[in-house]
Parts: structure tokens; C-alpha cells; sequence
């Protein structure tokens, strides 16, 4: 089921809105700020975002400034604010439409369908998210939150496995030969040393995640908020 998230700050539109786009089959998740917006599209993966304008605190405009970089979606501004400007300045963030109060719910949804079906074809496979941390592995680059993390060849190389296999030990006999291309020897400690450093890394950011060393067997990832490995 495809997931939108709409931020909009009258709590009577957004209901009649989310409503009517989950009775036409869409998973919808709403928000009434920008903060609460920015923490859910961290957390949580999303296909397409519907963000109006003015909001309490930070616009719909900086939000997606702030999280472009980590979400690739389609984006439809919705909003009252109908000077010309301001529609630029919509457009010009890369956002795929800008629609006008008062709006439709019929017309939003048309919209909706222009945008999505080519996610629904040709799904991102260039990204690894949990929670807040997320991977370009076409860029090599790594995130936690807004903030990007350095980390060595080696490093990510671990990380993107790690990640791949949430929730689950990771051998080192597997670790050895994928990314050291030789057969573990039983006393070699080069991917605990790695296993040591992304952990410092990650927890100098957020305390929250872990790199575990498990005894006889290899390696884990977890953050403490996600339990079981659940997203």
C-alpha cells in the first residue's frame, strides 16, 4: 500500500482529507508542523508527501528544504497562499505541484495518481533507512538525521550489511570473505576494529544505536527504539 504523509495544520481539513484519501486505498500518516513532519519522514518511509504552506513554527517551504536530501518523493504543496511568489518558490524547491485552497479532495487525488504509478514501477533501490539513519548507496554518503556522517570505505561497506540484515547477527566467517575477501582464521580482530569504530561514530550522534560484538558468532545492528527490529 502506498504511504502518504499530509502535513496540514486545520485538524478538521486534514481529517476530511485523510479520510477520503484512505477510503480510496492509501496508507496516510498526517501532522499539524513541520517538526513532527520532519521526525516522521526520518522514521519512516514515505512515497509521497502533501504539505501546506503556512504552518505553526517552520513552513511547509523549509521543511522541505530540510529533508530533500533524505526524501525523494513527489511533493504537492497545498495551500491559500496564492501569489505568484509563492508558487515559484514552491516549484522552484522541486515540489511536483502547488495547489490552491480551497481544493477538491477529487483533484488532490488526481493529482496523487499522476505522481505515483512511476514509483509503483520503478521503486528507489538506491536507499537504506532505519529510523533516523539512512544510506545513498549511489552517492556513498551516510545520514543521521540531518547531519551527514563520515565514515571510511570500510566502514560503510559494514554498515550497508549491517543495515541489509536488521535485527539479525551477521557472521564473521560472511564479513570476512564479502568484504576482506579471505577466510576468517579465528584469531583476526580487523572487523572488530571497524565493528568498534562505527559504533563510535554512530553513538557520537545518536547514543541510541549500537554496533554489537556477539560472542562466537559476528556482528549486529540495533537502536534502542526499535525493538525487534521493526521499523
Amino acid at each position: 500500500m502506498q504511504h502518504i504523509l499530509l502535513v496540514e495544520d486545520d485538524a478538521e481539513l486534514c481529517k476530511l482529507v485523510a479520510d477520503f484519501l484512505q477510503n480510496e486505498g492509501y496508507q496516510v500518516s498526517s501532522c499539524g508542523n513541520a517538526q513532527k513532519a520532519k521526525k516522521l519522514l526520518l522514521a519512516q518511509r514515505f512515497d509521497l508527501l502533501v504539505c501546506d504552506v503556512m504552518l505553526p513554527g517552520s513552513s511547509g517551504f523549509d521543511l522541505v528544504k530540510q529533508i530533500r536530501q533524505q526524501f525523494k518523493g513527489p511533493v504537492l504543496f497545498m495551500t491559500a497562499q496564492t501569489s505568484v511568489g509563492a508558487q515559484l518558490q514552491g516549484l522552484e524547491l522541486g515540489a511536483q505541484d502547488y495547489l490552491l485552497k480551497p481544493l477538491d479532495p477529487r483533484i488532490l487525488l488526481a493529482k496523487i495518481k499522476v505522481f505515483l504509478p512511476a514509483i509503483v514501477a520503478e521503486p528507489d533501490r538506491t536507499f537504506i533507512k532505519r529510523h533516523n539513519l539512512h544510506i545513498d548507496q549511489v552517492a556513498g554518503r551516510v545520514f543521521l538525521d540531518t547531519e551527514e556522517l563520515r565514515l571510511t570505505n570500510a566502514e560503510l561497506q559494514l554498515l550497508q550489511t549491517l543495515l541489509e540484515n536488521y535485527g539479525a547477527v551477521v557472521s564473521r566467517e560472511r564479513l570476512f570473505r564479502e568484504q576482506l575477501t579471505r577466510e576468517y582464521d579465528g584469531v583476526d580482530r580487523t572487523m572488530d576494529g571497524r565493528a568498534s569504530r562505527l559504533r563510535k561514530k554512530l553513538q557520537q550522534q545518536d547514543p541510541n544505536w549500537n554496533v554489537q560484538v556477539v560472542w562466537g558468532q559476528g556482528y549486529r545492528i540495533s537502536h534502542a527504539s526499535l525493538a525487534g527490529g521493526d521499523e
